[in-house]
């Protein structure tokens, strides 16, 4: 009788432990279309060239301008392609989950970078 209850319990702690980490996984395939649609809505919407990646839990994403901006600009721009792909993404969470990698080229160099890990805020660094 005990090596029974064993074995539903063990078997009862897999299913329960398969169900949790089904729940909490974020859903990739929406991200990847979120991110393809923040690029589109860029070169279209905005007429600004970009290019937009997502691998592993990064989302990475190059705004290619033809007039250099500001920081404050760079860091609105960033956070306007957070917010697109978050709302693409159909997820308030989105950014619990996912790192963002973003750059602002200017005549061929990387002018800006900014990071958003998982969870923290967006930091920008000049370069």
């Amino acid at each position: 009788m005990l090596r029974s209850a064993s074995i539903i319990y063990f078997i009862l702690s897999i299913i329960t432990l398969v169900i949790i980490i089904g729940c909490n996984k974020h859903p990739e395939q929406e991200i990847e279309e979120a991110v393809l649609k923040t690029e589109d809505y860029f070169n279209q919407s905005k007429g600004i060239d970009c290019v937009g990646a997502f691998k592993g839990d990064t989302v990475k994403f190059r705004l290619l301008l033809e007039v250099e901006p500001t920081v404050e600009e760079a860091r609105k721009l960033f956070s306007e392609v957070l917010s697109t792909i978050r709302e693409l993404s159909n997820s308030e969470e989105t950014w619990n989950y996912y790192n963002a990698d973003f750059d602002i080229v200017y005549k061929d160099t990387i002018i800006f970078e900014g990071v958003k890990e998982s969870g923290s805020e967006l930091r920008i660094k000049t370069k």
